[in-house]
């Protein structure tokens, strides 16, 4: 299978590159792997997708089921909270697409409909 890319970036899997493409669709701006903070500095994050939803943006995370449940789930939810209240004036709150919600760029497209405009 070819590698996929979004922005000119490696996708980091097939759901983050149906998420691309079902923003696509939606027609909506984003850029891929928006990095807060110095790169690889404490406290620095990348967020999977910031999309630029009207009035503010939206940092759109792509999460696996096994990567991102257990242990990995506190440490996520402590990324999230301190996005959002960094940004909260600025920003949407986070949102989370799973995996088993973009194994398709259908269901990507579906999923994000709610997400996005809920």
């Amino acid at each position: 299978m070819a590698e996929l890319y979004i922005q000119g970036m490696k996708a980091g899997s097939q759901n983050e590159y149906n998420v691309s493409i079902a923003l696509k669709i939606m027609q909506l701006s984003y850029e891929y792997q928006y990095i807060i903070g110095m790169f690889g500095t404490r406290g620095s994050q990348i967020i999977d997708f910031l999309v630029y939803t009207v009035p503010k943006p939206t940092p759109l995370f792509v999460h696996g089921e096994y990567w991102h449940k257990g242990k990995k789930a506190i440490e996520d939810q402590l990324k999230l909270s301190e996005i959002a209240s960094t940004m909260h004036n600025l920003w949407f709150e986070p949102v989370i697409i799973w995996g088993e919600q973009c194994e398709t760029v259908e269901d990507a497209v579906n999923n994000l409909r709610t997400l996005l405009n809920g």
